[in-house]
């Protein structure tokens, strides 16, 4: 086009009457470089003949792409930045996802599953940090991820293992990144390389539930979802809940084996149970939209169970569009010089804390009615049927005095043992003739 976007001006500064689509054009150079013209878009400088500070450096280029950047007052706005874009990882960080890649790959085959490290699907549609291949269960793409990847990147490789037959599994330290919730993944502490060389397995502290299950008495620990502040137990329905394991192992509702420890439960042991059936993901959809949600490791009973009551549908991996993802424009004008490697830089705002988020993770059952999908066989006939009484047979009483062993009796005169009236015969300790 040959014109200046100014992008903290609503439609990128363009008038409405230039005859330009202004929504193609701002979704096209939102879109990755991948898959988009490189040439796209220029620095100012550049386009003007003259040479542009990132390409005097070396290590940009003048061409450029657009990206949303909060700042510390947690506005999101349109910046610009010079290519090339792919995140050079810190060595700390090239140290431990190296550490959890070998964790992940030595953890499955100690269980005797398959693994590939590093190694592109059949179709070359993906190519995870970790392939373990199921064994009754799911075969799991694993993404070691410790540095902060956009959403769009976390979804597009997501999508990818799933069009492979995998399942997406990102493990992570950090509960604020991207990938949390737009696909499976595992929160864990934040640990050194060397302390993820060293474990024989690693507590999981995210990303798994179980389902509780209760009737709602007068009597029960919980509280009933349905009763509000002031009533808390009692309506005498069955609730059903997906709960951490940590709070439930005090009610007994923790886990054993490959299924896990309600105590302590661990990554090795989620993901050897995904990969042998005891352990399955499943997607809650969002109640406003149901292409969004939350995504879980749960254990296979529970997911049967919710099953009972809930169609269970799996992700679409689509962008979910946060509430407070509204781009702000300040109206201000471009300034066209450029300003690669001058400390024009500030910090985005921190990143808020992702998970669980408006999905329906409780749901209450009327325990006389069926499960959907259910159908509970009636029995007919013609006089409803009576329960049965039993009677205890009649036992005759000791007589004072008289030997009671044997049927019929002995009758021969007896002193009172502990065992009961006894002759000199059936006493304790005699020897029969």
């Amino acid at each position: 086009m040959g014109t200046v976007l100014e992008l903290d001006k609503e439609n990128s500064g363009l008038e409405l009457d230039s005859g330009a689509d202004v929504d193609a054009l701002t979704a096209e150079i939102l879109r990755p470089v991948a898959e988009r013209d490189r040439h796209l878009l220029m620095c100012v400088e550049s386009s003007r003949g003259r040479v542009c500070k990132a390409e005097i450096s070396g290590v940009r280029s003048s061409f450029m792409y657009v990206r949303k950047h909060r700042g510390p007052d947690g506005l999101l706005r349109y910046r610009a930045a010079h290519l090339p874009t792919a995140y050079e990882m810190r060595a700390e960080e090239r140290d431990v996802h190296k550490a959890m890649k070998d964790f992940l790959a030595r953890t499955a085959q100690t269980a005797g599953l398959e693994v590939l490290v590093e190694k592109a699907s059949k179709f070359r549609a993906s190519r995870p940090d970790v392939t373990i291949v199921g064994a009754g269960g799911v075969s799991l793409g694993c993404e070691a991820q410790f540095y902060n990847a956009s959403p769009g990147t976390v979804l597009r490789r997501s999508r990818a293992h799933a069009e492979a037959a995998l399942t997406a599994n990102w493990v992570t330290h950090d509960d604020r990144f991207h990938l949390i919730d737009r696909a499976n993944w595992m929160l864990i502490n934040k640990v050194t390389w060397r302390e993820i060389a060293d474990a024989a397995d690693l507590p999981l502290v995210g990303g798994y539930r179980i389902l509780v299950e209760w009737r709602c008495t007068a009597s029960a620990d919980r509280r009933c979802p349905e009763g509000g502040l002031k009533e808390k137990t009692g309506c005498g329905k069955v609730h059903m809940q997906w709960d951490t394991p940590q709070r439930s192992s005090d009610e007994g509702t923790g886990w054993t084996s490959f299924m896990g420890n309600g105590k302590r439960v661990t990554v090795g042991q989620t993901l050897i149970g995904a990969a042998t059936g005891g352990v399955a993901p499943l997607f809650l959809p969002s109640r406003k939209d149901k292409r969004y949600g939350s995504h879980l490791w749960v254990p296979a009973k529970d997911w049967k169970r919710w099953a009972e009551y809930r169609e269970v549908e799996p992700p679409a991996f689509e962008e979910a569009a946060e509430p407070d993802d509204e781009v702000h424009f300040s109206g201000r004008d471009a300034d066209t010089t450029c300003q690669f490697g001058e400390k024009t830089w500030q910090p985005s705002a921190p990143l808020k804390k992702r998970g669980i988020d408006s999905v329906e993770l409780t749901i209450t059952v009327d325990p006389d009615r069926s499960p959907i999908g259910v159908s509970v066989p009636v029995q007919r006939t013609s006089e409803p049927s009576l329960p049965t009484r039993m009677t205890a047979p009649s036992i005759p009483l000791p007589t004072r005095g008289i030997c009671e062993i044997g049927s019929p009796r002995c009758g021969q005169p007896g002193r009172l043992y502990p065992g009961g009236w006894r002759c000199e015969q059936h006493r304790p300790g005699a020897v029969s003739a």
